[in-house]
C-alpha cells in the first residue's frame, strides 16, 4: 500500500509540479521544511536524505532566525515551507489566519499517537498538525554539586547559601522569560487562560494576577533581590554558568540535554512552592503543512512514512533529545530513561499550553511584567495588573 501510494504522489508531481512556485522556499515537486534552530535539523535532514534516495524528491531542511515570526509573515504571502515544526500554543492564531492544512487521519494513524498530543493538534474540532514529542521543562542538576536534588523552591534558597561559600550557586533559569517562570505563578493557582468544561478556554480570564501569581511572582522577586539569583540571567548565562560548573540546578527542556553530555545530570521534578508543585507548560511539538504548499500529498507521505516512526524518530533523538515521544511505540523505546520517564511526569501534572491567538498577548505581556517587576521598574502588583489588563483586552 505505501508503494503505490508513493508511486501515485511522486507520479503527480512529476508530472504537475514541476515549476518553482516561489523564491521563499517553496517548489513543486520537492520539500522545504522549517524548524527551530534548538530542534533536530540534522536529524530530519537525514531522514530527508533517504526520502529523497527512495523517490527522488528533494527535501530541504532549514531553520532560520525567528523562524515563527517567518513562517507567519511568509505564509500569510503564499510562500514559506511545506512543513513547518513548532509547538501547538501557536496553532490556532495560524488556523485563524488560514495558514494551516487540516489533515484527516485514519484510525491506525490516531491509535499509533498519544491521545493528549493529537488534542494538542486539534483546533476547533479539527486536527492540523502530526504530533512529534511532549516537551515539558524540569529541574536539571549537576550531580557532582549536589548530590539529591532540591524538592522545593525554599531548599534551593537553603542550598545558595551553601554554595556561596564555594564559589558556586544554586540556581539559575532565563527568568523573565513567562515559558521558564509559569510553574512558579502555576503552583499555587496562577494560569494564563481558565479551561472551560468544554476544554475551550475563556480568553477573557487569566490568572495572571491572581494571588497564587502574585505568590510566585514575588517569591522570584525576592530571590533576585537577595542575591540567590544572578541578577540579569538570560538563558545563555543559564546554560554557559550550568555546563561550566558555576551552578547547581537549572531550569530547561529535554532539547537541552544533548549539551550537558559531559556533565554528571540528573532531570527532577520542578520544585515545589509552598508545598504545591509547581505545575510547567507542555507543549506538544508538531509538523504541520503550510496552506500554500503545492506538495500536500508528498509532506503526508514523507511524514508518515519516514519522520514519524521509529527509526525517523531515532535519527531526531540523536540529534537533539526529544523528550517524550508521541508515537507510542517509539515512547515505549524510550521510557527506560529515567529523563524520559520525569519529562512524562512532569508533562502529566502540567498545564497543556493553550492554542488560541490570545497566547501571542500572554507571552509578550507576562514577559514584560516579569522584566518590570524583577527590575523595579514597577511593583509587583502594578506590573501584574498591567499584564492582566493587556492579556483580557
Amino acid at each position: 500500500m505505501k508503494k503505490t501510494i508513493l508511486a501515485t504522489v511522486v507520479g503527480l508531481a512529476a508530472f504537475g509540479f514541476a515549476q518553482v512556485a516561489s523564491a521563499s522556499g517553496i517548489e513543486e515537486g520537492q520539500l522545504t521544511i522549517w524548524v527551530n534552530g534548538d530542534k533536530s535539523y540534522d536529524g530530519i535532514a537525514k531522514v530527508g536524505k533517504k526520502f529523497e534516495q527512495a523517490t527522488g524528491v528533494k527535501v530541504t531542511v532549514a531553520h532560520p532566525d525567528q523562524v515563527e515570526v517567518k513562517f507567519q509573515q511568509n505564509a500569510a504571502s503564499g510562500n514559506g515551507p511545506d512543513i513547518f515544526m513548532w509547538a501547538h500554543d501557536r496553532y490556532g492564531e495560524w488556523v485563524k489566519s488560514g495558514l494551516l492544512t487540516p489533515i484527516e487521519p485514519t484510525k491506525e494513524e490516531l491509535n499509533k499517537f498519544q491521545d493528549v498530543a493529537w488534542k494538542a493538534m486539534t483546533v476547533d474540532g479539527k486536527i492540523y498538525g502530526y504530533p512529534v514529542s511532549i516537551e515539558a521543562i524540569a529541574l536539571i542538576c549537576n550531580k557532582d554539586i549536589v548530590k539529591d536534588a532540591p524538592k522545593s523552591f525554599e531548599e534551593l534558597v537553603t542550598l545558595d547559601d551553601q554554595l556561596k561559600k564555594d564559589g558556586k550557586r544554586a540556581i539559575m533559569w532565563d527568568y523573565n522569560n513567562a515559558f521558564f517562570s509559569y510553574p512558579l505563578l502555576s503552583a499555587n493557582g496562577g494560569y494564563a487562560f481558565k479551561r472551560n468544561a468544554d476544554g475551550s478556554y475563556d480568553v477573557k480570564d487569566s490568572g495572571v494576577n491572581n494571588d497564587g501569581a502574585k505568590a510566585g511572582v514575588q517569591f522570584l522577586v525576592d530571590l533576585i533581590k537577595n542575591d540567590h539569583m544572578q541578577k540579569g540571567a538570560d538563558y545563555g548565562i543559564m546554560e554557559s554558568s550550568f555546563v561550566n560548573g558555576k551552578v547547581a540546578c537549572i531550569i530547561n527542556g529535554p532539547w537541552s540535554w544533548g549539551q550537558y553530555s559531559k556533565l554528571n545530570y540528573s532531570v527532577n521534578p520542578i520544585p515545589t512552592l509552598k508545598g504545591n508543585p509547581g505545575k510547567p507548560f507542555v507543549g506538544v511539538q508538531g509538523m504541520t503543512i503550510n496552506q500554500a504548499s503545492p506538495n500536500k500529498d508528498l509532506a503526508k507521505e514523507f511524514l508518515l512514512n519516514y519522520l514519524l516512526t521509529d527509526e525517523g524518530l531515532d535519527e531526531m533523538n540523536k540529534d537533539k533529545p526529544l523528550g517524550a515521544a508521541a508515537l507510542k511505540s517509539y515512547e515505549a523505546k524510550l521510557e527506560k530513561d529515567p529523563r524520559i520517564a520525569v519529562t512524562m511526569s512532569n508533562a502529566k501534572i502540567g498545564d497543556p499550553m493553550p492554542s488560541v491567538p490570545e497566547m501571542n498577548r500572554f507571552w509578550s505581556s507576562l514577559q514584560t511584567a516579569l522584566k518590570n517587576a524583577t527590575t523595579g521598574r514597577q511593583t509587583l502588583e502594578e506590573a501584574l495588573k498591567t499584564a492582566e489588563d493587556r492579556i483580557e483586552k
